[in-house]
């Protein structure tokens, strides 16, 4: 239960580096080949291989909103014995932001992520609110 209770501080870490903006610290994190798939049909949507396809599409989330806050609602941990860090672990957020062009939203979702070793090996946003999403990341 040690390992599932330090996931779940690494989660809330996680999303406090995102409020900071920290995209270096962010992708620490990060497996070389990690995986990161985004939802949606806009140009950052989809599947992206590797650290620096993660990094560029960080470098344009972090331009595309100066103003961002996620707030963690619950974490759920999937098999609370596993003392390696070898677990998925899924967090139910909301969050607020502005977009580059001044407008303000509120949406909320859950992140699943693949851990190994204590590293993302792959994560996935799940929106509840595609449309705001979509609105938000107009160009």
């Amino acid at each position: 239960m040690i390992g599932a209770i330090i996931l779940k501080l690494m989660a809330g870490s996680g999303i406090e580096e995102m409020n900071r903006r920290d995209a270096k610290k962010i992708l620490s994190h990060y497996v070389d080949d990690a995986v990161y798939i985004y939802p949606g049909n806009m140009s950052v949507s989809g599947r992206k291989q590797g650290k620096k396809e993660v990094e560029a599409f960080f470098t344009k989330y972090m331009q595309q909103f100066p103003q961002l806050h996620f707030k963690i609602k619950n974490t759920y941990v999937k098999n609370i014995f596993d003392p390696f860090f070898c677990n998925t672990v899924a967090i139910e957020f909301e969050c607020k932001y502005t977009n580059r062009h001044g407008e303000s939203f509120e949406n909320s979702g859950v992140t699943v992520c693949r851990i190994k070793w204590g590293r993302v090996t792959q994560m996935q946003d799940y929106y509840f609110n595609v449309e705001t999403l979509e609105r938000a990341w107009r160009e």
